[in-house]
């Protein structure tokens, strides 16, 4: 699909694929198509940044080349341009040499010791306690203008609903990952208790709380201690459901 087509996209619900490893990954493959697809509106190279913020606060700044991603990064940390305006959920904030806006008296001459003259930085509408921000930098002047910037608005919609979803991916694969590990760990407990159970005639209760003592006094998890005891029986840990399926 042609990137002349982004106000396209919006109404017809087609994301961009940036699935990834981490958080980190997917907004690496965010900065890079939303260079190439504004680049290609605007008719001038263009640099991007996407800057997360983290539920606990933690920000990562992934960007096409370092001067773009320092700049995002000052301006994240100092509170004093458009990219921590965004960051607040505020209005985008569009810069360009011949106006710029005169309440960040350092920004001017930050964004050209950086190389770039034209800017704009775009909310990202996140979940789950996440904020993020889309920042383009130009070394041109007046890049951004009003027909270019609505098609960046355009696509910074997009992107938001993209990410979003790639986040939720994520997680559910996190949180699946999780439960497979508490799962096998909780079967690996269940059949040592068994063994000892059938070992000293006695309730699961007490095999439990025998096997916690035992953990305690070797100064390992109770699921390690379980999977050490089994490893001597004569035939080694039996597999678990889920180890059987991974």
């Amino acid at each position: 699909m042609m990137i002349d087509q982004l106000v396209d996209w919006h109404v017809s619900g087609v994301l961009l694929d940036i699935r990834g490893h981490s958080e980190a990954a997917s907004a690496c493959a965010l900065a890079r198509i939303a260079a190439s697809a504004v680049s290609e509106i605007a008719g001038y190279p263009v640099e991007s940044t996407v800057t997360l913020v983290r539920p606990d606060g933690t920000p990562f700044t992934a960007a096409t080349t370092d001067a773009a991603g320092g700049l995002s990064r000052w301006d994240q940390l100092a509170g004093r341009g458009p990219t921590s305006r965004a960051l607040g959920g505020r209005l985008t904030i569009i810069l360009n040499d011949h106006c710029l806006d005169k309440r960040w008296d350092e920004y001017p001459a930050s964004l050209r010791s950086a190389g770039f003259r034209s800017a704009v930085a775009v909310p990202l509408s996140l979940e789950r306690g996440y904020q993020a921000a889309l920042t383009l930098y130009s070394a041109e002047t007046n890049v951004f203008t009003p027909v270019v910037a609505s098609q960046a608005l355009a696509f910074a919609d997009v992107a938001a609903k993209s990410l979003v979803l790639a986040l939720q991916v994520r997680a559910g694969l996190a949180q699946s990952a999780d439960l497979r590990a508490a799962m096998a760990s909780r079967t690996a407990v269940n059949v040592a208790c068994g063994v000892i159970m059938g070992q000293n005639g006695c309730s699961y209760e007490a095999a439990l709380q025998m096997l916690t003592l035992a953990s305690s006094h070797r100064n390992l998890t109770i699921r390690d201690a379980a999977e050490g005891m089994l490893r001597m029986l004569p035939g080694g840990v039996p597999p678990t459901h889920f180890q059987q399926r991974a």
